[in-house]
């Protein structure tokens, strides 16, 4: 009787263990939701193009329409600081250069020039929409570094409390970040050729109410005249789930990228 009775319990230990290990492996396997991914790289985008489109004509001192916007300046002359740029999109969407769609108003103001170290640059939104997803800015700031050690100007961007809401829901975001300038800065009269590589961190609430935390583990290339992010890698963990790594690629300009979780790669379109 004994021997029966340890031998059930033996029984029972062991398909415990199993029925464990095959719960292990099935949470695993359903490990493959990419929706903090997929409005990572909404706020990204957004978040960028707000970027793109104050650095394509930060030095403009007068009343200049351009492509899809209407940029002013409170104050024309060079000599008097601070000045508000502000950009206006339209009511209606408006293909821009760059290949995304815009309308809203974006307004920005500067402690100095653009390109003069030490400038600060604090943006707000206004009905602003970036590819029909609602930007709201929270607190957005940009300050020019001066350059760095290869040469380049960089500049710190601060957001926080920041907003996307898409039609899939509301994406919270804020980020700290810095962008070398590594190509374009000496023509200025094409700034389409402007070229930045990103560096720093993020966190934020998918749609699917799971926060998320962002690394950026190789630069992202961010051109003016391309819509997507082109090149770079990022680690995006969410709350309770395994990390996942996100290549943009070899810098084509196009919206195709690579989510690899638990070791499996995922071909996904941003």
């Amino acid at each position: 009787m004994k021997t029966t009775k340890r031998i059930a319990l033996i029984a029972f230990i062991l398909l415990i263990g199993f029925a464990y290990t095959g719960c292990r492996k099935n949470d695993r396997d359903n490990d493959k939701d990419t929706t903090s991914a997929r409005d990572n790289f909404f706020a990204e985008n957004a978040f960028a193009g707000i970027f793109k489109s104050i650095g394509e004509y930060a030095d403009s001192s007068a009343l200049i329409r351009v492509g899809c916007a209407i940029y002013t300046v409170d104050s024309i002359g060079t000599t008097s600081w601070p000045k508000t740029l502000t950009i206006n999109f339209g009511t209606t969407n408006c293909m821009c250069a760059d290949g995304n769609l815009r309308r809203g108003i974006i307004t920005a103001s500067f402690t100095g020039r653009y390109r003069d170290s030490l400038t600060v640059i604090t943006i707000s939104t206004s009905n602003y929409y970036h590819n029909n997803n609602f930007v709201q800015s929270g607190t957005h700031t940009i300050t020019n570094n001066g350059r760095n050690a290869s040469g380049n100007l960089s500049y710190t961007i601060n957001v926080q409390n920041a907003s996307v809401i898409t039609s899939s829901g509301t994406i919270s975001w804020n980020s700290y970040r810095t962008r070398e300038w590594i190509a374009g800065e000496s023509t200025a009269a094409n700034p389409m050729d402007d070229v930045y590589s990103i560096t720093g961190s993020a966190n934020g609430r998918a749609v699917n109410a799971n926060t998320f935390t962002v690394t950026i583990d190789n630069p992202l290339i961010v051109a003016l005249n391309c819509p997507y992010i082109q090149k770079g890698k990022l680690t995006l963990t969410p709350t309770s789930l395994s990390p996942r790594i996100i290549d943009f690629g070899g810098g084509a300009c196009d919206n195709n990228a690579t989510v690899r979780i638990n070791g499996v790669v995922y071909e996904v379109t941003m």
